[in-house]
Protein backbone atom coordinates (compact mmCIF):
# COMPACT_ATOMS: atom_id res chain seq x y z
CA UNK A 1 0.00 0.00 0.00
CA UNK A 2 1.47 3.32 -1.08
CA UNK A 3 1.32 6.40 1.06
CA UNK A 4 -0.09 9.67 -0.26
CA UNK A 5 3.43 11.02 -0.80
CA UNK A 6 4.46 7.92 -2.73
CA UNK A 7 1.35 8.13 -4.91
CA UNK A 8 2.25 11.73 -5.68
CA UNK A 9 5.75 10.70 -6.77
CA UNK A 10 4.39 8.06 -9.13
CA UNK A 11 1.67 10.38 -10.46
CA UNK A 12 4.22 13.14 -11.04
CA UNK A 13 6.42 10.74 -13.02
CA UNK A 14 3.47 9.52 -15.11
CA UNK A 15 2.27 13.08 -15.72
CA UNK A 16 5.70 14.00 -17.05
CA UNK A 17 5.61 10.90 -19.26
CA UNK A 18 2.14 11.77 -20.56
CA UNK A 19 3.31 15.28 -21.40
CA UNK A 20 6.29 13.91 -23.31
CA UNK A 21 3.95 11.63 -25.26
CA UNK A 22 1.90 14.55 -26.56
CA UNK A 23 2.67 13.62 -30.18
CA UNK A 24 0.80 10.34 -29.84
CA UNK A 25 -2.96 9.94 -30.23
CA UNK A 26 -4.74 10.06 -26.90
CA UNK A 27 -5.64 6.35 -26.90
CA UNK A 28 -2.05 5.28 -27.52
CA UNK A 29 -0.75 7.75 -24.96
CA UNK A 30 -3.14 6.36 -22.36
CA UNK A 31 -2.05 2.80 -23.19
CA UNK A 32 1.61 3.64 -22.67
CA UNK A 33 1.00 5.45 -19.39
CA UNK A 34 -1.25 2.63 -18.14
CA UNK A 35 1.41 0.07 -19.04
CA UNK A 36 4.08 1.95 -17.12
CA UNK A 37 1.76 2.37 -14.13
CA UNK A 38 1.07 -1.38 -14.09
CA UNK A 39 4.77 -2.07 -14.26
CA UNK A 40 5.48 0.22 -11.30
CA UNK A 41 2.77 -1.47 -9.26
CA UNK A 42 4.07 -4.93 -10.18
CA UNK A 43 7.65 -3.96 -9.29
CA UNK A 44 6.52 -2.78 -5.85
CA UNK A 45 4.41 -5.86 -5.18
CA UNK A 46 5.90 -8.00 -2.46
CA UNK A 47 7.77 -5.13 -0.83
CA UNK A 48 6.11 -4.63 2.50
CA UNK A 49 6.14 -2.00 3.69
CA UNK A 50 6.93 0.03 0.57
CA UNK A 51 9.41 2.76 1.40
CA UNK A 52 10.13 6.02 -0.40
CA UNK A 53 13.47 4.51 -1.40
CA UNK A 54 11.65 1.59 -3.07
CA UNK A 55 9.54 3.97 -5.14
CA UNK A 56 12.57 6.01 -6.12
CA UNK A 57 14.47 2.85 -7.09
CA UNK A 58 11.68 1.64 -9.39
CA UNK A 59 11.22 5.02 -11.06
CA UNK A 60 14.97 5.47 -11.44
CA UNK A 61 15.24 2.02 -13.05
CA UNK A 62 12.54 2.97 -15.55
CA UNK A 63 14.65 5.90 -16.66
CA UNK A 64 13.93 9.40 -17.87
CA UNK A 65 10.29 9.80 -19.02
CA UNK A 66 11.61 11.67 -22.06
CA UNK A 67 13.67 8.63 -23.06
CA UNK A 68 10.65 6.36 -22.72
CA UNK A 69 8.58 8.78 -24.77
CA UNK A 70 11.27 8.92 -27.45
CA UNK A 71 11.25 5.13 -27.73
CA UNK A 72 7.46 4.96 -27.76
CA UNK A 73 7.19 7.53 -30.55
CA UNK A 74 10.10 6.15 -32.56
CA UNK A 75 12.19 9.30 -32.13
CA UNK A 76 15.11 7.59 -30.40
CA UNK A 77 16.80 6.49 -33.60
CA UNK A 78 16.04 2.81 -33.07
CA UNK A 79 13.13 2.75 -35.46
CA UNK A 80 10.74 1.54 -32.78
CA UNK A 81 7.12 2.25 -33.55
CA UNK A 82 4.65 4.06 -31.33
CA UNK A 83 2.45 2.41 -28.79
CA UNK A 84 2.72 0.42 -25.59
CA UNK A 85 4.97 -2.17 -27.24
CA UNK A 86 7.65 0.45 -27.67
CA UNK A 87 7.71 1.38 -24.01
CA UNK A 88 7.72 -2.24 -22.91
CA UNK A 89 11.43 -2.52 -23.63
CA UNK A 90 12.18 0.54 -21.52
CA UNK A 91 9.90 -0.63 -18.75
CA UNK A 92 11.55 -4.03 -18.82
CA UNK A 93 14.68 -2.68 -17.18
CA UNK A 94 12.80 -1.96 -14.00
CA UNK A 95 12.95 -4.37 -11.14
CA UNK A 96 16.15 -5.76 -9.77
CA UNK A 97 17.96 -8.79 -11.11
CA UNK A 98 17.13 -10.59 -7.89
CA UNK A 99 13.44 -9.98 -8.47
CA UNK A 100 13.60 -11.53 -11.91
CA UNK A 101 15.47 -14.53 -10.56
CA UNK A 102 12.80 -15.15 -7.97
CA UNK A 103 10.04 -15.10 -10.56
CA UNK A 104 11.62 -17.29 -13.25
CA UNK A 105 11.10 -21.04 -12.62
CA UNK A 106 14.27 -22.92 -11.74
CA UNK A 107 14.43 -25.05 -14.89
CA UNK A 108 14.03 -22.00 -17.12
CA UNK A 109 17.05 -20.10 -15.79
CA UNK A 110 20.26 -19.43 -17.68
CA UNK A 111 22.39 -21.91 -15.69
CA UNK A 112 20.49 -24.92 -17.06
CA UNK A 113 22.13 -25.03 -20.55
CA UNK A 114 25.63 -25.01 -19.06
CA UNK A 115 24.75 -27.74 -16.56
CA UNK A 116 23.33 -29.95 -19.32
CA UNK A 117 26.43 -29.56 -21.51
CA UNK A 118 28.82 -30.28 -18.62
CA UNK A 119 26.85 -33.32 -17.46
CA UNK A 120 26.32 -34.95 -20.86
CA UNK A 121 29.38 -33.88 -22.87
CA UNK A 122 32.21 -33.57 -20.36
CA UNK A 123 31.02 -36.05 -17.73
CA UNK A 124 31.44 -39.21 -19.86
CA UNK A 125 34.88 -38.00 -20.96
CA UNK A 126 36.34 -37.03 -17.59
CA UNK A 127 34.82 -39.21 -14.88
CA UNK A 128 36.02 -42.63 -16.16
CA UNK A 129 39.61 -41.43 -15.69
CA UNK A 130 38.93 -41.13 -11.97
CA UNK A 131 38.00 -44.76 -11.42
CA UNK A 132 39.87 -44.93 -8.12
CA UNK A 133 37.91 -41.92 -6.86
CA UNK A 134 34.50 -43.33 -7.73
CA UNK A 135 34.24 -41.69 -11.16
CA UNK A 136 32.54 -44.69 -12.74
CA UNK A 137 29.98 -44.76 -9.94
CA UNK A 138 29.21 -41.06 -10.39
CA UNK A 139 28.83 -41.30 -14.17
CA UNK A 140 25.30 -42.83 -14.22
CA UNK A 141 24.12 -40.23 -11.71
CA UNK A 142 25.61 -37.42 -13.81
CA UNK A 143 24.04 -38.74 -17.03
CA UNK A 144 20.60 -39.17 -15.46
CA UNK A 145 20.81 -35.65 -14.02
CA UNK A 146 21.79 -34.19 -17.40
CA UNK A 147 19.07 -36.06 -19.28
CA UNK A 148 16.46 -35.05 -16.69
CA UNK A 149 17.36 -31.36 -16.96
CA UNK A 150 17.36 -31.59 -20.75
CA UNK A 151 13.93 -33.19 -21.04
CA UNK A 152 12.10 -31.44 -18.20
CA UNK A 153 13.31 -27.93 -19.04
CA UNK A 154 11.23 -26.07 -21.66
CA UNK A 155 14.32 -24.39 -23.12
CA UNK A 156 14.65 -26.80 -26.07
CA UNK A 157 12.52 -28.34 -28.78
CA UNK A 158 11.87 -32.08 -28.92
CA UNK A 159 14.36 -32.46 -31.77
CA UNK A 160 17.05 -30.65 -29.80
CA UNK A 161 16.37 -32.86 -26.79
CA UNK A 162 16.80 -36.03 -28.85
CA UNK A 163 20.04 -34.65 -30.32
CA UNK A 164 21.36 -33.80 -26.88
CA UNK A 165 20.37 -37.17 -25.45
CA UNK A 166 22.35 -39.21 -27.98
CA UNK A 167 25.01 -36.90 -29.42
CA UNK A 168 26.37 -35.13 -26.35
CA UNK A 169 27.57 -38.31 -24.54
CA UNK A 170 28.66 -39.96 -27.82
CA UNK A 171 32.29 -38.82 -27.69
CA UNK A 172 32.94 -40.39 -24.30
CA UNK A 173 31.12 -43.60 -25.22
CA UNK A 174 32.98 -44.00 -28.52
CA UNK A 175 36.34 -43.16 -26.95
CA UNK A 176 36.16 -45.82 -24.26
CA UNK A 177 34.57 -48.37 -26.60
CA UNK A 178 37.41 -48.00 -29.08
CA UNK A 179 39.93 -48.16 -26.24
CA UNK A 180 38.77 -51.67 -25.41
CA UNK A 181 38.33 -52.74 -29.02
CA UNK A 182 41.76 -51.60 -30.15
CA UNK A 183 43.34 -53.36 -27.19
CA UNK A 184 41.93 -56.75 -28.14
CA UNK A 185 44.56 -57.60 -30.73
CA UNK A 186 47.59 -59.86 -30.34
CA UNK A 187 51.06 -58.65 -31.12
CA UNK A 188 52.94 -61.14 -33.31
CA UNK A 189 56.69 -60.75 -33.77
CA UNK A 190 59.03 -62.53 -36.13
CA UNK A 191 62.71 -62.12 -36.84
CA UNK A 192 65.67 -63.53 -38.65
CA UNK A 193 69.41 -63.45 -38.26
CA UNK A 194 71.79 -62.05 -40.83
CA UNK A 195 75.23 -63.21 -41.87
CA UNK A 196 76.91 -60.50 -39.83
CA UNK A 197 75.35 -61.81 -36.62
CA UNK A 198 72.60 -59.18 -36.18
CA UNK A 199 69.02 -60.12 -35.48
CA UNK A 200 66.14 -58.22 -37.12
CA UNK A 201 62.69 -58.42 -35.57
CA UNK A 202 59.37 -57.10 -36.90
CA UNK A 203 56.12 -56.99 -34.93
CA UNK A 204 52.52 -56.54 -36.02
CA UNK A 205 49.14 -56.58 -34.31
CA UNK A 206 46.68 -59.21 -35.42
CA UNK A 207 43.06 -59.71 -34.45
CA UNK A 208 42.29 -56.07 -33.57
CA UNK A 209 38.67 -55.17 -34.25
CA UNK A 210 39.55 -51.71 -35.54
CA UNK A 211 42.82 -50.11 -36.49
CA UNK A 212 44.05 -47.09 -34.51
CA UNK A 213 43.82 -44.80 -37.55
CA UNK A 214 40.20 -45.74 -38.21
CA UNK A 215 39.36 -45.40 -34.52
CA UNK A 216 40.79 -41.88 -34.32
CA UNK A 217 39.03 -40.87 -37.53
CA UNK A 218 35.65 -42.02 -36.22
CA UNK A 219 36.31 -40.49 -32.81
CA UNK A 220 37.23 -37.16 -34.40
CA UNK A 221 34.04 -37.10 -36.46
CA UNK A 222 31.90 -37.95 -33.43
CA UNK A 223 33.66 -35.30 -31.35
CA UNK A 224 32.96 -32.61 -33.97
CA UNK A 225 29.26 -33.54 -34.07
CA UNK A 226 29.07 -33.57 -30.26
CA UNK A 227 30.75 -30.17 -29.92
CA UNK A 228 28.49 -28.61 -32.57
CA UNK A 229 25.46 -30.06 -30.79
CA UNK A 230 26.70 -28.68 -27.47
CA UNK A 231 27.19 -25.19 -28.92
CA UNK A 232 23.73 -25.18 -30.53
CA UNK A 233 22.00 -26.42 -27.38
CA UNK A 234 23.90 -23.99 -25.16
CA UNK A 235 23.24 -20.94 -27.33
CA UNK A 236 19.58 -21.77 -27.95
CA UNK A 237 19.02 -22.57 -24.29
CA UNK A 238 20.63 -19.33 -23.10
CA UNK A 239 18.70 -17.29 -25.66
CA UNK A 240 15.36 -18.78 -24.66
CA UNK A 241 16.19 -18.41 -20.97
CA UNK A 242 16.88 -14.71 -21.54
CA UNK A 243 13.60 -14.32 -23.42
CA UNK A 244 11.68 -16.04 -20.63
CA UNK A 245 13.40 -13.90 -17.99
CA UNK A 246 12.46 -10.78 -19.94
CA UNK A 247 8.84 -11.89 -20.22
CA UNK A 248 8.68 -12.52 -16.48
CA UNK A 249 10.29 -9.18 -15.66
CA UNK A 250 7.81 -7.27 -17.84
CA UNK A 251 4.83 -9.36 -16.79
CA UNK A 252 4.25 -10.46 -20.40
Amino acid sequence: MLTATQHQRVDRYLAELAGALGALPESERDDVVAGVREHVEAALTGRSPVTDADVDEVLRALGDPLAIAAEATGDDGTGGGPGAAGVAGAAGVAGSEDGRRRDVPVLQRDWVPGAVVVALLLGPLVLPFFVSFGGILLLPFLLVTGWSLLWISPLWTVGEKFAGTFLLPATGVVFFTFSFMSGGGTEVCSGSGSSDGTYNEACRTEGAVITPIAAWAVLGAVAVVAVVTAVVLYRNGRRRAAELAQSFSTGA
